[in-house]
């Protein structure tokens, strides 16, 4: 059998192009190899021979010897040659017992073949095309001798195609060159080829044409004996300049002396390749007498403040000039060659005014139009043209010139004039025409009616003068005054007096009417009544600012009940903390873990108002910091499983480990979000279970779509009830407070905290199955890999911490839980108290509280913040506030506060603020 390579798809390609580039495929080979194939049947003593080619799909036989049978071509898949072509020699004594013919057309064919041996045909670049074979009906053997015959007949046959291919490459090549001398024959333009010093060593016929020489007249001469003498100069210093640089290709114009001693002057283009120059050269003598006369013809029209625009015969553009810019907005760059009226054409221009231009040229008829036309920034503008038709020495047109003015003002004063003499008099709009002093000169019955004076009465007067009265502010009616007598429209609001004496309202808009020569003709002025609608913005204002003051005086009233409620609940909550830590009887335990839990209860009560509140007037904003959400979840869990464990139900978290490990969120806002609604599923169910689960929806580079359910199979929602869930104060059903407790703040504050994220809340729940809320929040992915590693335990041995408040209570809780952390503790019952012990010691930290009799906080703090030594600059002062008025914060950083801390007293968040800036 054959051990054949299989071939890359990239050779195989290779090798076919290889073969295609012979060009041996088609017809007209045959005799060419005749004689080699008849050689190598007679060398070997077999009766027939061919050779074949190997293309894509097919094989094909060529210049055969001895076979009977024309068919020529035949598969390549049955083909035993697409194998041996790749041997240095392949022989089969008997085809029709070898497996390697199996479906062979040699072995079905009519010649009755036996014998087959071939050699290769390889290329120069080693690419097999086919091969040079023997074949016989009987069996033969070959001896050493044939066989290298037959190779150097595969060499001498290659030879014979590399040949022909040649061959044919030269009379592409001959063609081709042929065909580029016809085209330089042909062209209308002068190309020519000049050696090193300029001299012609080929042009085409145009120079007869353009210069009068014969082609014969010029070669061998110099080009600058062709070349206007004013020129020379120029053209070598110019041609020396662009060689030093590097350059081979130039563009420049110069002028030549043709044969009847004419100067023209021609545009080439040449290129430096080796020791020659190739180049062409067009006329541009007219080209250039029309650049001068419009050189001229421009000066002119520049200077004009009308738009001048210069069109070839054929309407297309090929000058314009400033003044056109100004009107249009269209710049020669954007016009030139184009017909203007395609450019300035719109929606609402009436085409035939344009067609009907068009004839009149093309009539060689000047004309004059009006029409309304669109700028480049595709605002209308009304156009007057007038357009004048410049003829050639023959007869036609050879220029059109359009002189184009602006008047739009004027058209528009005509429409708008037009349009209120038909409304003026059936409107029920108040109108009064004036002169061009203001003067009234004439007005409708609805004016009339409107202020009860009659047209005989306001004759001659001015309208402003007429209705004012000492409530009417005069320094609008100056202003208005003002801008008519610039021309100006103008509308204004003015309180007038009518005839009865009765206020009224008015609304005036007045437009002047300009005539042709820029001068105000008469006034128009339209007059309404605006009463009601002033009395419907007073009742709006007055009601916008009851409602302002009234959301002042709640948030007021808010934050002073907090205040209230939280200096005893600081005290409650800090003295409740410190029996506990203060190893009690087992017996007190569990009152006061009641009322702890009860105390902190009523925090978060009044947190929620607080929030809801903040949230309400727009004073609660996200602040987005690095987050682990895994680990922001798990620890919601595990500080909720007693809660669960209480109510028998099993809590548990899905979390989707595609989820990024930190994404910039804000913490304390989410915690909030999930604390609640986590805390009501737990709530609202009983020996069941509960779950959160957190999965990753969408990810677009470092934006992630982050999907939160919170599932619960607890009591669930009336259907009619999942909105109202939602409301402030409100519970689902009305003993629901009663049984399960909570103020119907919580989802209330979630709803609206999730609207500060960008996103909603969805429930879905069936009554008594259980329910499950949901939502989307996109995240940015942080820039952090990690989070920073918790500070270690800090010690605040030695350290001095004087503390600024008037309620003993809080003085005496603040001090039992800062000494037990070994702080040296000093007091001060007010501003003046506390100023007088920074200034006699020396405190790593002060707390201050912020409403004290005589100086508050923010005064005591900015007087410490002024006082010359550095220390009192940087002296951490930190705030205890029982306050959430929303200006405090910006108050704390006026005044110099390093932070707040806000009442009732967290001895974690006081440790954090410690370890913060005495660490």
């Amino acid at each position: 059998m054959l051990k054949v390579p299989s071939p890359s798809h990239n050779l195989e390609e290779q090798r076919l192009a290889a073969l295609y580039s012979y060009d041996v495929l088609g017809e007209g080979l045959e005799n060419e190899l005749d004689n080699l194939v008849k050689l190598a049947a007679q060398i070997t003593s077999v009766k027939k021979a061919y050779i074949s080619f190997v293309a894509q799909d097919t094989i094909v036989f060529k210049a055969t010897y001895g076979l009977t049978t024309k068919e020529r071509i035949f598969k390549r898949s049955d083909s035993v040659c697409q194998y041996a072509m790749y041997q240095d020699f392949y022989i089969a004594g008997d085809i029709r017992t070898h497996d390697d013919f199996t479906g062979s057309p040699l072995r079905l064919s009519q010649e009755n073949l036996v014998f087959y041996a071939s050699v290769p045909l390889v290329d120069a670049e080693g690419f097999p095309l086919g091969c040079l074979c023997i074949v016989d009906d009987c069996e033969r053997h070959l001896t050493s001798q044939q066989i290298e015959a037959l190779q150097t007949l595969s060499v001498q046959i290659m030879a014979q195609l590399a040949l022909r291919r040649k061959n044919l490459q030269l009379a592409a090549q001959t063609k081709r060159a042929e065909d580029f001398v016809n085209v330089f024959q042909a062209s209308p333009e002068i190309h020519c080829i000049l050696n090193r010093d300029g001299d012609i060593m080929f042009v085409n016929q145009a120079v007869d044409s353009m210069l009068g020489y014969s082609p014969q007249e010029v070669l061998g001469k110099s080009m600058w004996s062709f070349c206007y003498k004013e020129d020379i100069l120029r053209i070598s210093t110019y041609l020396e300049e662009g060689l030093k640089q590097g350059h081979k290709q130039f563009f420049l114009d110069f002028r030549v002396v043709d044969k009847a001693h004419n100067i023209k002057w021609l545009s080439w283009s040449m290129v430096a390749k080796e020791d020659a120059w190739y180049s062409y050269g067009r006329d541009i003598t007219e080209k250039k007498r029309l650049d001068v006369e419009l050189t001229h013809l421009s000066f002119v029209a520049s200077k004009v403040n009308n738009g001048v625009v210069i069109s070839d015969d054929y309407n297309r553009v090929s000058w314009a000039n400033d003044a056109f810019t100004e009107i249009t907005g269209f710049t020669l760059e954007d016009i030139q060659g184009k017909p203007l009226g395609d450019l300035i054409r719109g929606p609402e221009t009436d085409w035939s005014v344009i067609e009907n231009a068009r004839k009149l040229t093309s009539e060689k008829k000047s004309f004059t139009v009006d029409i309304l036309a669109y700028r480049k920034d595709k605002r209308k503008i009304w156009l007057s043209i007038y357009s004048t038709i410049i003829l050639s020495a023959d007869g036609e047109v050879e220029t059109e010139i359009e002189i184009i003015i602006d008047i739009t003002e004027k058209k528009m004063a005509e429409q708008q004039l037009e349009v209120l003499s038909t409304v003026a008099s059936k409107t029920h709009t108040g109108v009064a025409i004036c002169n061009q002093n203001g003067e009234i000169t004439w007005v409708n019955d609805a004016l009339e009616q409107l202020i009860g004076y009659s047209a005989q009465e306001l004759s001659g007067k001015m309208l402003g003068d007429v209705l004012s009265t000492d409530e009417t502010d005069r320094r609008v009616i100056l202003e208005a005054r003002q801008a008519s007598e610039h021309k100006k429209s103008f509308s204004i609001e003015v309180l007038a007096q009518k005839k009865d004496g009765t206020s009224i309202w008015l609304s005036v808009s007045n437009t002047p009417i300009v005539n042709d020569k820029g001068t105000v003709e008469r006034y128009i002025e339209l007059i309404g009544d605006i009463t009601e609608r002033k009395q419907a913005e007073r009742d709006i204002l007055f009601a916008k600012e009851q409602a302002l003051q009234l959301s002042e005086a709640k948030e007021m009233f808010l934050s002073v009940m907090s205040h209230e409620i939280r200096t005893p609940l600081n005290a409650i909550i800090g003295m409740t903390h410190l029996l506990i830590e203060n190893n009690p009887k087992p017996s007190q335990t569990e009152d006061l873990n009641i009322l702890k839990f009860s105390s902190e209860n009523l925090l978060n009560i009044i947190n929620d108002v607080l929030d809801f509140t903040k949230i309400e007037t727009g004073n609660l904003h996200l602040e987005f910091l690095p987050v682990n959400l895994q680990n922001l979840c798990n620890d919601i869990i595990s500080s909720l499983q007693v809660n669960a464990h209480k109510q028998h139900n099993v809590l548990s978290l899905n979390f989707d480990h595609q989820v990024p490990t930190l994404v910039l969120a804000d913490k304390t806002r989410l915690y909030q979000i999930l604390m609640n609604l986590l805390g009501n599923a737990i709530k609202f169910t009983t020996n069941g279970k509960v779950e959160l689960s957190v999965e990753v929806l969408n990810e677009v580079r470092d934006d992630i779509a982050v999907y939160f359910e919170v599932n619960d199979n607890g009591i669930g929602i009336p259907s009619d009830k999942k909105d109202y869930i939602f409301e402030t104060f409100t519970q689902a059903k009305a003993d629901i407070s009663r049984k399960y407790g909570g103020t119907g703040l919580g989802l209330a504050i979630t709803k609206k905290l999730l609207k500060l994220h960008g996103t909603d809340i969805k429930v879905d729940s069936v009554e008594g199955e259980g329910t499950t809320f949901s939502f989307v929040i996109n995240f940015k992915r942080s820039l952090q890999t990690e989070l920073p590693e918790k500070a270690k335990e800090v010690i605040f041995e030695g350290k001095r911490v004087l503390v600024v408040d008037d309620n003993e209570i809080n003085i005496l809780i603040a001090k039992r839980i800062l000494m037990k952390w070994g702080l040296n503790i000093d007091f001060a019952s007010d501003g003046y108290q506390a100023i007088d012990a920074i200034t006699k010691n020396q405190y790593d930290l002060v707390f201050m509280d912020i409403k004290m009799p005589g100086i508050n906080g923010f005064e005591t703090t900015i007087i410490i913040r002024e006082m010359e030594d550095g220390h009192y600059k940087n002296l951490p002062i930190v705030a205890l506030t029982a306050s959430t008025l929303h200006d405090e914060e910006s108050k704390f950083r006026e005044s110099g506060m390093n932070g707040h801390v806000l009442k009732p007293f967290n001895p974690g968040e006081i440790k954090k603020v410690l370890a913060r800036y005495l660490s």
